[in-house]
């Protein structure tokens, strides 16, 4: 059944068509205000100095507008970026049209660039401004693990439910790892002592 995998592709793409459809975000400066506190409040639980006001930037375009932290493509740290506590960085654009009754996503991109010793790399969240003709290869919602020429198809996340994913998921994990240091290939695995069997 490989030949329908175009088909599955593109009805995949016409449920997010339809789940975008049915999504309504608060209005644009409640979203952005919504953002703004969620991003002081993880500053402040990890004691980092990350300047929210500074960084986190919005645009408007008649009734389109942008919310956006750090470069729209990361080629490296700057100063513009989101610094968790891991040592990763954040950065992220939001594009929605909408009134003060509230808004509709147009489109995403949020990218976790992870520590230079941590694998995968990073993590990147896009929803597309539109469907592309071979949502096999680029479907309109995906995520990157860590490498630009895969995209594995994903549901429309709201901004917030991203941000959930990258600090109480994705943070957590990576400090973790970062925490335990690697085991030794030449050193034998130590057994139960034989009192703990007893």
């Amino acid at each position: 059944m490989p030949e329908f995998a175009g088909q599955r592709a593109k009805a995949h793409d016409c449920s997010i068509e339809s789940a975008l459809a049915a999504l309504t975000l608060p209005s644009y400066r409640d979203l952005k205000a919504q953002i703004q506190t969620y991003l002081l409040k993880q500053n402040a639980d990890m004691g980092t100095h990350n300047n929210v006001y500074k960084i986190l930037r919005a645009n408007a375009d008649n009734d389109v507008f942008t919310i956006s932290l750090g470069p729209r493509f990361d080629k490296g740290p700057d100063d513009s970026h989101f610094y968790l506590e891991s040592g990763s960085r954040l950065s992220f654009g939001i594009t929605v049209r909408g009134s003060n009754a509230g808004c509709s996503l147009l489109e995403y991109r949020f990218q976790l660039s992870l520590p230079d010793s941590h694998t995968p790399q990073f993590y990147r969240f896009d929803l597309n401004d539109k469907a592309h003709e071979t949502p096999l290869h680029e479907p309109r919602c995906h995520l990157h693990p860590g490498t630009d020429k895969v995209r594995l198809p994903c549901p429309v996340f709201t901004p917030l439910e991203i941000l959930d994913r990258i600090f109480l998921v994705i943070e957590p994990q990576t400090g973790a790892t970062l925490a335990t240091p690697p085991s030794d290939p030449a050193k034998p695995a130590s057994r139960p002592s034989q009192e703990a069997n007893h």
